[in-house]
């Protein structure tokens, strides 16, 4: 027998061709779970870090309010800025490390940005982890337009 002219040679080829055609398949699709996976980890994070931010800032929310409180003899009576609380970069700063660390725990890296609002009666974190933005808040009726 010629193995030029074999058929049985030819059934080997086309077996062996499409084996390499379910490899490659069977590879990008393992990748394309990977990365999958991947961005619903990192958005995981980002929305963990941003509850985190939201979390720290509504913490000196409270604690501003109870200083205000616990001020109440005071003439005149102090109000509360909660604007001004919320645009202190030592506020933002808790904030931002708060949600660092909560997106590195969860296996992101740094967070890219951080900005906070104080508008329409709600404080309001934004950040971007990953290229991707996340935002939380709670209501502060202080932060309503008058």
């Amino acid at each position: 027998m010629d193995a030029v002219t074999d058929e049985r040679g030819q059934t080997l080829v086309v077996v062996v061709l499409l084996l390499a055609i379910a490899a490659v398949v069977v590879v990008g699709l393992r990748a394309g779970q990977e990365r999958f996976f991947a961005a619903a980890r990192s958005h995981r994070a980002g929305e963990a870090a941003v509850e985190a931010a939201s979390a720290s800032l509504a913490d000196a929310y409270v604690a501003h309010l109870e200083a205000i409180r616990s001020r109440t003899q005071e003439r005149p009576r102090p109000n509360p800025n909660v604007p001004a609380l919320m645009a202190d970069p030592r506020t933002i700063e808790r904030a931002r490390v708060a949600a660092d660390e909560l997106a590195r725990e969860n296996g992101a890296g740094r967070i890219e940005a951080i900005s906070v609002a104080c508008a329409g009666g709600r404080v309001e974190a934004r950040l971007t982890l990953a290229g991707y933005s996340h935002h939380a808040g709670f209501t502060a009726s202080e932060c309503s337009q008058r």
